[in-house]
């Protein structure tokens, strides 16, 4: 074949391969993205459903409450008749009783003119008794005989509240009202997530609803002149100003998918812009809407993902490609040696030294290749370990900052108390509320200095250590916890001093991680006690921990120990408490075990050696 025809061939044939390529990642690309997509849009839709559920739910629990309150006849006679103060006493009283019943923020009755009569929160000093509410919406909606519901902020509290308002009847004349009002704040609370923001956002556009402070009171879409006169003279949002929220929509999708952008620190010089998957539900009854906000980081690592396998799968055909041509290629050219030989027997001499020079060429060039290539697999190595100690790192300073915030926590409330005492001129408590912090801030150093006690091949330092000691400074360092939560510590140990073989850092970080989990376990019950007996067995001390919480299901028990394994609320836990813990332990030479005590709760046996013996022999 013709040394032109050749490589005309072989341009053409790296041009077919290029495009190829080229189309192949680019649909690589496309597709990896959608899919990526679809993956954190359908999540979202999971999660944007249960969010109007609840929603709705706690919303419907004071639904028909107006309406049942409505009949009443000590409220209608209060509307109808010029009532003495003992009987708006009575009412008050009354208004008072059923909304402590209910669990709503207040409960109030309104005259035909919107003026509040009587009220669940006569005994305040802002009761809302001659407060008059007839610019409210829910309020014109019950003159007119039917439901009132609306969202807007409390006058005084300027809280988000919403209210429920229903007409009080007599005869077919509607002579007042009788207003129901739900908190509305609380739910952000349960919205804590590291990767998606929900927004509830109503019949005007304006977001109330949030866990960024930052984007509440602002609207979607610019309020005209005429709106925000409006909502001036209603008072709905207070004396709020309602500025336009920083959204731009970047596209749509399948369904009721739209990518967006949100620009935050807006008025600094170089503000962040951040792309979600934005997903919009419909709560019809209230004309709210509900809006979760996936943001989209990880899907650009999906698609660098996707693009690297095809990249991969391409080279290798190419390679493949490359190394067949090849073979042909020498294929070729020894048949054409082999026929020219008969003829000049003379030259195949030449001829051959000359194949063989080549040949030998080609393989040190092949050998350069490869060594190259092993080069490179030897970088490409190094790189992935130190991505994986990077990662090894991360998981590692999110344990750390889980043990060092509750000393730092102390130490803020020991300075707090200090600085309360000096201004009484109680010097003595205040230098003992330092010398607190000066331990706690030596035993934080002591923590970061071992650090190195996770690397597993380095050893650990064992000593006897006191475990009364310990377990007073883990109760100390907990104890703004235990009594915000209003938690009982029982204790049973021995008397005189048990000594364990361990550290005192470790040993404290043991405690602390097993008391916190206790604590967190107990959030929802009303009965909060921790029960700690320390015991001897021979060689061994026994420390047994028990709570009063609702236990740990039977199928979650072999798992409890497992890194990143939470049974625990989304955002409240990372998992690697009791991991850590059990690694803990098992350097000491100790066991820890978890089961479901007889009287409800879960209860942690901890089993360490006896550091009083080692010592005696050691003597």
């Amino acid at each position: 074949m013709p040394v032109n025809i050749t490589r005309r061939y072989l341009v053409l044939s790296v041009s077919a391969i290029s495009l190829v390529g080229a189309l192949v990642l680019w649909q690589t690309s496309y597709w990896a993205r959608l899919i990526a997509l679809d993956q954190i849009g359908e999540r979202s839709r999971h999660t944007l459903s249960l969010v109007i559920q609840t929603l709705r739910g706690d919303l419907d629990k004071y639904l028909f409450l107006p309406k049942l309150l409505s009949d009443s006849p000590t409220f209608r006679n209060v509307l109808r008749d010029d009532s003495s103060a003992i009987d708006l006493q009575m009412v008050n009283e009354e208004l008072e009783r059923i909304n402590n019943s209910s669990g709503a923020l207040d409960t109030f009755l309104m005259n035909s003119t919107g003026l509040t009569i009587a009220a669940s929160d006569w005994a305040s000093d802002n009761n809302l008794i001659g407060e008059n509410f007839s610019d409210r919406s829910y309020f014109k909606a019950a003159l007119e005989g039917r439901l009132g519901r609306d969202f807007a902020l409390g006058r005084s509290s300027e809280e988000r509240e919403y209210y429920f308002a229903y007409p009080v009847r007599e005869g077919v004349n509607v002579i007042g009202a009788i207003v129901v009002k739900v908190p509305l704040g609380h739910h952000e609370s349960a919205w804590q997530s590291g990767d998606q923001e929900v927004i509830v956002v109503d019949r005007k556009g304006v977001i109330f609803l949030s866990r960024q402070p930052d984007w509440r009171l602002k609207s979607l879409v610019p309020m005209s002149a005429e709106e925000t006169t409006k909502s001036i003279i209603s008072k709905r949002y207070s004396n709020q100003l309602i500025e336009p929220f920083p959204i731009t929509v970047d596209g749509e999708l399948s369904g009721n998918d739209i990518l967006v952008s949100i620009m935050t620190n807006v008025e600094a010089r170089k503000p962040l812009k951040k792309q979600y998957l934005a997903q919009v539900g419909a709560m019809l009854d209230t004309e709210w809407r509900v809006i979760l906000l996936a943001q989209t980081k990880r899907v650009d690592a999906v698609v660098k993902m996707a693009i690297a396998g095809a990249s991969i799968l391409i080279i290798s055909i190419i390679l493949a490609l490359t190394a067949f041509y090849q073979r042909r290629r020498r294929l070729a050219d020894h048949i054409a040696i082999h026929e020219e030989s008969n003829a000049q027997l003379e030259l195949r001499v030449l001829e051959r030294t000359n194949e063989l020079t080549e040949l030998n060429i080609d393989l040190q060039n092949e050998i350069g290749e490869r060594e190259r290539a092993e080069d490179e697999v030897k970088k490409t190595q190094a790189t992935l370990v130190q991505a994986a100690k990077m990662a090894a790192l991360g998981q590692m300073s999110a344990g750390l900052t889980h043990e060092l915030n509750q000393p730092l926590a102390a130490i803020r409330s020991y300075a707090d108390n200090a600085r309360s005492y000096l201004d009484r001129n109680q010097f003595d408590t205040a230098k003992g509320n330092l010398k607190l912090i000066s331990e706690l801030t030596a035993r934080m150093a002591r923590i970061i200095r071992n650090l190195r006690t996770y690397a597993p091949e380095e050893t650990i330092e064992m000593r006897p250590t006191s475990i009364r000691t310990v377990l007073d400074e883990s109760l100390l360092m907990l104890g703004q916890r235990i009594k915000n939560e209003s938690i009982t510590v029982l204790k049973k140990m021995p008397a005189g001093d048990i000594m364990v073989m361990g550290g005192d850092v470790r040993l404290q970080q043991i405690f602390v991680n097993l008391i916190s989990n206790a604590i967190d376990a107990m959030h929802y019950t009303s009965v909060k006690n921790i029960n700690i007996n320390v015991s001897l067995n021979g060689e061994d001390v026994i420390f047994i921990m028990s709570d009063s919480g609702p236990g740990i299901q039977e199928d979650q028990i072999a798992n409890i120990f497992d890194p990143f394994y939470s049974t625990k609320e989304v955002g409240r836990g990372m998992g690697l408490g009791l991991s850590v813990t059990l690694g803990l332990v098992n350097q000491f030479g100790g066991t820890i075990s978890v089961n479901n005590s007889p009287n409800g709760g879960a209860e942690f046996t901890l089993r360490l050696k006896r550091g009083d013996i080692v010592k005696e022999a050691i003597s």
